[in-house]
């Protein structure tokens, strides 16, 4: 028994020192090694140091919290252009509200009458309905798509000639700021779908695709309709670009008899109103002939020409006893079918 308890107190001295060795070399080898001491943390989260125990020195800072940017996942490109689409969006925006106020400050002004209704359905409210298509556009990145270039071009026209209106004399000067909005922002529509978000396209350059667009357009309206939707469509194409020609003819007409005078005006008014009747009715039997007249932009197309081939026909005092009155009248009943029975067939697909 006493010989046992030898033998262990003599293995317990002797596994001491070897412990204490162990405890040593592994405190040695910690002080050795790199260790992480956090410093006072910022707003933007602890800014972190690695620390070298042996040499006592910082080695350089560790962030242990991503930037605001690193976090949202965006970088300064990403930020400029979701800069220029807000823009863009809020252009179009403030398009169809100021026609909307000039229309509303006309019937605020003047008595009720038709030639008033005519000139806000025609004048006003068609370009507002544009514009509202166009806001769609610009949200979800369409403004590349042929039709919206094409509508951009569309209400460019529409912008200078009716600033030209105004600074000769026009009586609708509350429209200034509506035509001068209508520049700025189509301008900036269509180079945005032309080049991209980024204005860095190396398919193809503003000036290429202004040529191209109206290339395309200048054929597409001489090609065969493909459909009977798309023949009446090009009926009624060919029937208000007669109109339009018509006009400019009185406008030349007027210019070699009286010079350039304020009489000029409704005749331009008039040409202006046609010309961009006349692409919208393009842009739907380019629509008939893809069978794409399904589509949102094209529904409300639909409803917004049916308005303007209204004033079409009220215009003509006789109504349906001339042809021009009849077939205004007709192709109005036509488009807004042609949008109702869109909508029901999208609504219950």
């Amino acid at each position: 028994m006493m010989k046992s308890l030898t033998t262990l107190a003599f293995a317990a001295i002797v596994a001491v020192p070897q412990e204490a060795a162990a405890f040593s070399a592994t405190r040695s080898h910690a002080q050795s090694r790199t260790v992480v001491r956090p410093t006072i943390p910022t707003p933007l989260g602890g800014i972190t140091h690695v620390y070298n125990a042996k040499t006592s020195h910082n080695v350089g800072p560790l962030r242990l919290s991503a930037s605001k940017d690193e976090l949202d996942g965006t970088s300064d490109g990403d930020k400029k252009i979701e800069g220029r689409k807000k823009r863009v969006i809020m252009g179009y925006k403030a398009m169809m509200i100021s026609y909307f106020s000039a229309g509303l400050l006309s019937a605020a002004k003047a008595t009720m009458s038709a030639a008033l209704v005519q000139t806000i359905v025609g004048y006003l409210l068609v370009p507002a309905g544009i514009s509202y298509i166009m806001i769609s556009a610009a949200k979800h990145d369409r403004l590349s798509s042929d039709t919206y270039k094409r509508l951009n071009l569309a209400l460019l026209q529409y912008g200078l000639i009716g600033l030209s209106i105004v600074s000769m004399g026009g009586k609708n000067s509350k429209m200034k700021l509506s035509f001068v909005l209508t520049i700025i922002n189509t301008i900036k529509g269509y180079t945005y779908g032309a080049i991209g978000w980024d204005k860095q396209s190396t398919e193809t350059t503003l000036l290429k695709d202004l040529v191209r667009v109206t290339q395309d357009t200048t054929k597409g309206f001489f090609s065969l309709p493909k459909n009977i939707k798309a023949f009446v469509y090009q009926i009624a194409t060919i029937n208000v670009a007669s109109l339009k020609f018509m006009k400019l003819y009185e406008i030349v007409k007027f210019v070699q008899a009286n010079s350039v005078t304020s009489g000029i005006l409704p005749l331009l008014a008039r040409f202006n109103r046609l010309s961009l009747l006349a692409l919208m009715l393009y842009i739907l039997r380019d629509a008939a002939d893809r069978d794409r007249l399904g589509g949102t932009t094209f529904i409300q197309m639909n409803y917004l020409c049916a308005l303007a081939m209204g004033v079409n026909y009220f215009h003509h005092s006789a109504g349906l006893a001339t042809p021009v009155g009849a077939l205004s009248a007709a192709f109005a009943l036509f488009f807004s079918f042609n949008g109702i029975t869109s909508y029901m067939k999208k609504q219950n697909a």
